[in-house]
């Protein structure tokens, strides 16, 4: 699923590390819709998710990549999650408190290598420490994790878009295109498959104009 920041409006403190605390984040279900949203005022991110848990994991990786940002600035509106949830469920959204630590990627890379050591066949590690390579913006090392998932798992479209968004990161947008044709070709419905082939089709124009 797809995370990004916004500007907060409300600079505060300055942001240095702020990777050890904890941060208060909202999650909000609407009955029309699957899945969940869950925003962090506090540094000025939201994120989504199909299942309360995978929200919760994207909004750690948001929240750590806002904090990598320079000169990102903190909101200390400690009633922000309060507001915000008082508008939500006047609109007849259920919502709920949570914290939740920034994504530590280093631990999250030794885990998931220690669980490739344990099982050379583990998917689910190579896909995770594919998503940890990519948000430190190691795509190399990304896209040969995602490679191992596609060559375990053949019908994997989320691999395959991955992959896609590693390659886009490098300029690679031709192999780009290729990964998002083959996400999609497995999930005719994966919007973020579709946005990403959009975007790479708009870089590689651009890439060609100006040679």
């Amino acid at each position: 699923m797809a995370s990004h920041a916004a500007d907060t409006g409300r600079p505060d403190v300055r942001t240095g590390n702020g990777k050890e605390k904890e941060y208060e984040v909202l999650l909000v279900k609407d009955s029309e819709y699957p899945g969940y949203a869950v925003l962090c005022p506090a540094v000025g991110c939201a994120s989504q998710g199909d299942t309360r848990e995978e929200a919760l994991d994207m909004i750690a990786d948001a929240i750590a990549i806002c904090l990598d940002v320079g000169g990102l600035e903190l909101s200390q509106d400690h009633d922000a999650i309060a507001r915000m949830a008082a508008e939500f469920e006047a609109d007849g959204c259920q919502t709920e408190k949570a914290t939740v630590k920034p994504a530590d990627w280093d631990r999250i890379i030794a885990d998931c290598a220690a669980a490739i050591a344990r099982n050379p066949d583990d998917a689910k590690a190579y896909m995770e420490r594919g998503g940890a390579y990519l948000s430190k913006g190691e795509h190399d090392r990304a896209i040969v994790d995602y490679t191992t998932v596609i060559s375990l798992i053949p019908d994997d479209a989320e691999a395959y878009c991955r992959r896609g968004d590693a390659h886009f990161n490098s300029g690679e947008y031709d192999s780009a295109i290729a990964d998002y044709d083959a996400a999609l070709r497995r999930d005719p419905y994966y919007d973020i498959a579709l946005a990403g082939m959009e975007a790479a089709y708009v870089g590689l124009w651009e890439q060609r104009k100006s040679v």
